[in-house]
């Protein structure tokens, strides 16, 4: 099967990117179809198209007109919304749903509404055979509200997890690397859009850590402007305990020597990180309208309500530190079922049996 992999623009750090990588080295016979890309590895077979323009929603326009056309493909599935794929990996919320909340109507006579709407229903309206790979149960109902999505048309993969190949040693490089006692513990925070993931709610709580707490060291890793927050830290007088790390290559081994992930997002559809995390048996925190959250708390970690105050994840943070000796044994037995591996399978099978 020549499989099309449709994805707009390839980075390294973005999870949707990682998403389709992932996908894509666990295919036969694949193609990553871009418009642009940054630093793609040498293992990946990509195709890319001349597809640009000056606004979003004109790239995302010609892009996926562009994708339409090529007819080399036995199947194709779509990671940015391009209608006329055979599948699609809803990586992102219902845009006629937030747009319903946030814009007053007349606004859908715009055009960039206009083609994001049209886009969107031309993806998962009635008229559509696409198939859809929802990443999590909470991210249907919009979908269901706007599009009435028969459940033939759907299916809901479990959260992807890869065998963790870091484990937690006596020496620890981030220590090092940032000159710190190896008894320091390290909070992580890891996102490549640091406002939407809550890295200001993240200062705001760190800055007020009480008791043991206070002790803790916050790294700061992902693919964003860091000015604001940097600012921010210094403003909270945590400048001295606050590293920001930019992108790295590494993220595994900085969760075997943390002590907590936080991801008090604002908005996530699944939050592969937070799986990521749990596969490197390091407890998380995170709000939960995540995709994932409901994962997390079954693995026995704690959970922050949908728009946490600082004082909620000020006690959160202290309570699953203080906690951490009895939640690390459930999040072990948790990843240990042996179906948290096989989503790639599960996908590729799917793509396979599609007529």
């Amino acid at each position: 099967m020549n499989l099309g992999i449709f994805l707009q623009h390839y980075f390294p750090y973005g999870g949707l990117q990682r998403d389709a990588a992932r996908l894509a080295r666990c295919s036969d016979n694949f193609t990553l179809v871009v418009s642009t890309s940054e630093n793609p590895p040498a293992d990946l077979k990509l195709l890319s198209l001349d597809s640009g323009g000056i606004a979003n929603q004109k790239k995302l326009s010609r892009f996926s007109r562009a994708c339409q056309t090529l007819d080399q493909f036995d199947k194709s599935i779509a990671f940015s919304r391009v209608p006329g794929s055979d599948f699609h990996f809803c990586g992102d919320p219902c845009y006629k749903e937030k747009f319903t909340k946030s814009k007053p109507a007349i606004a859908a006579l715009l055009p960039r509404y206009r083609f994001l709407l049209d886009n969107e229903r031309r993806l998962f309206g009635p008229d559509s055979s696409t198939h859809i790979f929802f990443l999590a149960e909470t991210e249907i109902p919009p979908f269901q509200e706007h599009y009435n999505i028969p459940s033939s048309r759907y299916t809901v993969l479990p959260p992807w997890l890869d065998k963790p190949q870091v484990t937690r040693g006596e020496t620890s490089p981030i220590h090092k690397e940032l000159k710190l006692p190896r008894e320091t513990p390290l909070l992580l925070f890891v996102a490549s859009n640091y406002q939407l993931k809550g890295l200001d709610r993240a200062l705001q709580a760190f800055a007020q850590l009480s008791n043991e707490a206070k002790n803790c060291h916050l790294v700061i890793c992902g693919q964003d402007d860091a000015t604001p927050f940097r600012k921010l830290a210094h403003s909270l007088q945590i400048s001295s305990r606050t590293h920001f790390m930019g992108s790295r290559d590494d993220i595994p081994a900085l969760m075997a020597h943390s002590q907590l992930l936080i991801h008090p997002a604002r908005q996530e559809t699944a939050g592969m990180v937070l799986t990521e995390a749990l596969a490197h048996q390091l407890p998380t925190l995170c709000t939960s309208l995540c995709g994932y959250a409901t994962h997390t708390t079954e693995a026995g970690c704690l959970t922050l309500s949908h728009d946490p105050t600082t004082q909620e994840i000020v006690t959160k943070i202290e309570e699953s530190l203080s906690r951490r000796d009895t939640i690390t044994p459930k999040i072990k037995a948790w990843g240990a079922q042996p179906n948290r591996y096989k989503t790639a399978e599960l996908m590729l099978a799917k793509i396979a049996q599609a007529h």
